[in-house]
């Protein structure tokens, strides 16, 4: 089963969806030069996210990440694309949702 897509193989539309799934979400830099890449859980993501009130689509969620390494001062760069892997993500420092938040979550979607 290719990671981005369900289990009905419909195809990964927002980050909720990422994080039920236990994805990861493997940002990389579209410049040539650069390819920085960084892997975070979709959970992690997805919960700052939801706390900060932002569109958790994936075209919406690539509008508000950039590439650290292409950053200059106040001017971002190059806008990274997000893909979805089941690879294991590296140490992410972003807040895991607390068990109560994250059991809500699941229960609305368990079908």
């Amino acid at each position: 089963m290719d990671a981005g897509y369900d289990h009905l193989n419909r195809k990964m539309r927002s980050l909720l969806h990422c994080a039920l799934y236990r994805t990861t979400l493997r940002i990389s830099c579209r410049d040539n030069g650069c390819r920085h890449t960084v892997s975070w859980e979709a959970v992690r993501v997805w919960w700052r996210f939801q706390c900060k009130g932002w569109d958790d689509t994936l075209p919406g969620a690539e509008k508000r990440f950039y590439c650290t390494k292409c950053w200059h001062g106040q001017q971002k760069v190059s806008r990274p694309r997000i893909l979805i892997t089941r690879d294991m993500p590296r140490e992410c420092h972003l807040p895991y949702p607390d068990e109560r938040e994250w059991q809500r979550v699941i229960s609305r979607y368990r079908s």
